[in-house]
């Protein structure tokens, strides 16, 4: 009898060779419905992949989404990589907030070569991983905390799914479910951060935490008025209020961009709000 691990190994390369094969537009479709990570009858295999082909590895498994994504493309989310690569220089000091498994972290360390970057991940689970693929890949310009960005400085609750979920990023300061957990996490503001590490200036933002963006700003505005870095950042009702967290980077003395797949186009007013990933550079 075949092993269910053998199984899924075969079905992964099986995938894999089948949807390589297609125009990529049919690809994401295909490769989901021959393996997908959602199903309960998918356990997930850990796998070290190429990250872009770029002699980047990532530790990953095929059961989460992100795993998944880069073991049949390459890469997680191909519009961030290019907004990434755009706006970040070498030499620059780099906040990410929420990073996951260092899919980006990875391509921002390669991208800011003797510049600095701080990985934020509070979720144990993909912490553990996000120190993996920093150790495979031999970085030494990257520090990742185990901590949150926040409002304030304190311990906080924080919502955990399994460790064999589909998507541990939706792991949130605010969104409990029925699949959650609720573990106590170390809170920083990063204004407390920035003073406690010595950062002289800090030219990038990103952040992706799942509805705490407007907490990470609120503790962060005295850093961000200071050096005015770019931020790049997830904006989505009902996890965030868009309004006022385009009112706080418009004060702040922002222009404020909706990236698209195609396109970026400045939000000239509240009026003109749109979810998605937004981009602000400083007026």
């Amino acid at each position: 009898m075949v092993p269910e691990f053998q199984k899924e190994i075969v079905a992964l390369a099986r995938a894999k060779r089948i949807v390589s094969m297609l125009p990529e537009r049919l690809r994401f479709r295909v490769a989901k419905a021959m393996y997908n990570y959602e199903s309960d009858h998918i356990n997930g295999v850990d796998l070290v992949v190429p990250l872009q082909n770029d002699g980047l590895v990532c530790f990953v498994s095929t059961k989460d989404l992100i795993g998944w994504k880069i073991f049949f493309f390459g890469e997680y989310e191909a519009d961030t990589n290019k907004v990434l690569a755009k706006y970040i220089k070498p030499g620059d000091t780099v906040i990410e907030a929420g990073a996951n498994i260092g899919s980006e972290t990875l391509l921002i360390s390669r991208i800011i070569g003797n510049g600095r970057l701080y990985a934020f991940e509070p979720n144990p689970y993909t912490f553990d991983r996000l120190k993996m693929n920093l150790q495979i890949n031999e970085l030494t310009n990257v520090q990742a905390h185990d901590i949150a960005l926040g409002e304030q400085d304190g311990m906080i609750h924080f919502h955990i799914y399994p460790k064999n979920f589909c998507n541990s990023g939706m792991s949130s300061k605010y969104m409990e479910t029925s699949k959650t957990r609720k573990i106590d996490v170390v809170q920083k503001k990063l204004d407390s951060f920035v003073k406690e590490h010595g950062i002289a200036k800090v030219d990038f933002i990103k952040m992706d935490i799942q509805g705490a963006e407007m907490d990470m700003i609120s503790g962060g505005l005295e850093t961000i008025k200071r050096d005015k870095p770019t931020i790049f950042t997830e904006a989505c009702e009902p996890y965030n209020d868009t309004k006022l967290l385009y009112r706080t980077l418009k004060d702040c003395g922002y222009k404020i961009y909706l990236i698209g797949e195609s396109d970026t186009k400045l939000m000239e007013s509240e009026a003109s709000i749109k979810d998605g990933n937004w981009l602000a550079v400083s007026a």
